[in-house]
């Protein structure tokens, strides 16, 4: 959880936000009477002006105060927006400081139940580290940040470039705020994004550029030229009549493949629009993190770009207006004069377009971990070496509250490559796995893990842990979990780095060929490479360590048992575990005689 000493700044911030947003309340309705009171006036001076057209003057005095009126008051609304969501990201931070972070976003919707750890250590869903950590507010921010969180980086300085941006953002509590804040108005669904890159591979609906780029620029101009001129004299009439009538025809020949073009991209303008605000605040600072200063490279001429893109789109919805459409469309093609700047957009910056939604996406990942690295000051950042390895000292899951953790001195591979975890049930054992799981996760993302110190090398993360059975697949539990050892086998045939966390394996089959099983596993990772922990209620696996004393490790969790009461310590020991509670429990509660 969020520690304690946060809890102050997230109070005072969120005080600090009530009282503006009562300000903008306020300004709001003062500048709703002032706009009423100029619509008035335009009312009352266009009367006067039928008794002296000097009030002419005044009609455009008055209608120009009632818009710039209307502007102010539109942008007053949008910042209560703003300071709105501000107000509920302190607190829905101060809740996660207390140690409830139920209100967050579960990202359920990324659970995979076959991935190769995703699903052991409760990455997302319910009280899952995706809910712990995410602080993106688009779709395309939170798929990425899901993304990263199951297929972690592979470069130790790729890593590191992460770990500062991490760093110098959680600094900037305002900006990585603002930007969360921002993004909460996001209209964008699982579709957005892949509709506008679909539109990207649309065959142009004017092909001929050059010839269309002339014929939109002369035929408008003599249009306008002509109707001016019949104004003047009536001779001219019937050539601008028939220009305009020429124009309605070739927006009609056209109108089908403009209406199918428009419905593609209808209504797009709002969400581009909120990219372009996001990418905005971003760009308000400057950077010296490698990561940051990259991303602030490619996000100010995507800024520009978007907007752009977004204008265009909003012209083009114009066309929904009848008589609007009828009026432009006769002087200017419009419609087509729409399509045409659209198309040619597309094909000056379709190819960038995928690079600067996957930078804007990466801005809210980058965001999610830098304020995760904020609410945490005390955990420690990886420190890595090409030497396989794990060094940990006062490990904890960073899920469970600071008065409950229970952190754990821990090292691996060094040089023993195996570690044997038995222990009662309760005692801790899968725990302890998920938590030194989910702390390699957020080590190759660049973030701090709940420890004092951690060192590790970088290792492809595998886990048999949850093993799933299908129905759909006519798949047992037993055959799922032997398919998932088939495939950690198989990758270490490869060479590949691995770090592996199984717990209790072998679960579907009698106790002997269990232990058979197991026993010829745990001598087949010895000579891999890889660091593996095995935890075990089978203690006769503790042999191992005995015959191979240089790969092979014992710890145990152990309960304790005074005054007919059963309690543990989750403390990681050296050794075999030797008190197991299976018996004592059902006694205890009844279940058999004692």
């Amino acid at each position: 959880m969020t520690t304690s000493k946060r809890l102050p700044i997230y109070a005072q911030r969120k005080k600090d936000f009530l009282h503006q947003l009562a300000v903008k309340e306020k300004e709001i309705a003062r500048i709703a009477v002032f706009r009423l009171l100029a619509g008035l006036a335009i009312a009352v001076c266009i009367y006067l002006s039928f008794k002296d057209q000097w009030f002419i003057i005044a009609v455009f005095g008055t209608v120009f105060v009632f818009a710039w009126l209307v502007r102010l008051h539109s942008k007053l609304f949008n910042e209560k927006v703003i300071t709105t969501n501000l107000l509920r990201i302190n607190e829905l931070e101060l809740a996660s400081a207390k140690g409830d972070f139920s209100k967050q976003e579960t990202g359920s919707a990324f659970t995979d139940t076959h991935h190769v750890y995703a699903y052991d250590l409760d990455i997302f869903g319910e009280g899952s580290l995706f809910q712990f950590i995410n602080r993106a507010a688009t779709h395309s921010g939170k798929k990425q940040l899901a993304t990263r969180l199951k297929n972690p980086l592979t470069s130790i300085d790729n890593i590191v470039k992460h770990q500062e941006s991490s760093k110098e953002l959680s600094e900037c509590i305002d900006l990585r705020q603002k930007l969360q804040a921002v993004g909460m108005n996001s209209l964008e669904t699982a579709e957005s994004r892949t509709q506008l890159l679909d539109w990207l591979q649309h065959k142009p609906m004017l092909p001929n550029k050059n010839i269309w780029r002339v014929l939109l620029m002369v035929i408008p101009a003599l249009t306008i030229a002509l109707v001016v001129a019949a104004y003047f004299s009536s001779a001219f009439k019937p050539f601008a009549s028939l220009l305009v009538f020429s124009q309605l025809v070739l927006i009609g020949v056209y109108f089908k493949r403009t209406t199918a073009f428009h419905d593609y991209v209808s209504r797009k303008h709002t969400i581009l629009k909120q990219y372009a605000s996001l990418l905005r605040v971003f760009n308000l600072e400057k950077y010296n993190a490698a990561h940051l200063r990259d991303l602030s490279g490619i996000t100010h001429e995507a800024e520009v770009k978007i907007t752009t893109l977004a204008s265009l789109l909003t012209a083009l919805d114009a066309r929904l207006n009848f008589m609007t459409n009828i009026v432009v469309n006769g002087l200017l093609l419009y419609d087509l004069q729409c399509v045409y700047r659209l198309e040619k957009w597309r094909e000056e910056n379709g190819e960038a377009l995928a690079g600067w939604l996957d930078a804007l996406a990466e801005i809210e990942v980058t965001n999610s971990l830098a304020t995760y690295t904020y609410n945490h000051p005390h955990y420690a950042f990886p420190a890595f070496s090409e030497v396989q390895h794990i060094k940990a000292e006062a490990l904890g899951h960073p899920l469970l509250a600071e008065d409950v953790c229970v952190s754990n001195d821990f090292r691996a591979g060094d040089p023993q490559s195996v570690l044997l975890i038995t222990g009662a049930n309760m005692a801790g054992k899968s725990t302890f796995l998920r938590t030194l799981g989910i702390a390699m996760v957020l080590a190759y993302n660049g973030a701090p893990v709940c420890a004092k110190s951690f060192s590790c090398s970088v290792m492809h993360l595998r886990t048999g842990m949850r093993t799933a059975d299908s129905l759909k697949d006519q798949q047992s539990y037993f055959y799922a979990e032997l398919n998932r050892l088939k495939s950690i086998t198989e990758e270490l045939r490869t060479k590949k780095p691995l770090l592996i966390l199984l717990d209790e394996i072998l679960k579907g089959t009698n106790s002997t060929d269990k232990q058979a099983g197991s026993m010829a596993l745990v001598k087949q990772l010895i000579d891999q490479p890889c660091l593996a922990l095995v935890a075990t209620h089978d203690l006769a696996l503790g042999v191992l360590e005995e015959k191979f004393p240089e790969q092979v490790k014992n710890y145990h969790f152990e309960p304790t048992i005074e005054n007919d009461e059963l309690s543990f310590d989750y403390k990681l020991k050296e050794g075999i575990a030797e008190k197991m509670n299976a018996t004592f429990l059902m006694k205890k509660m009844g279940i058999i005689p004692s």
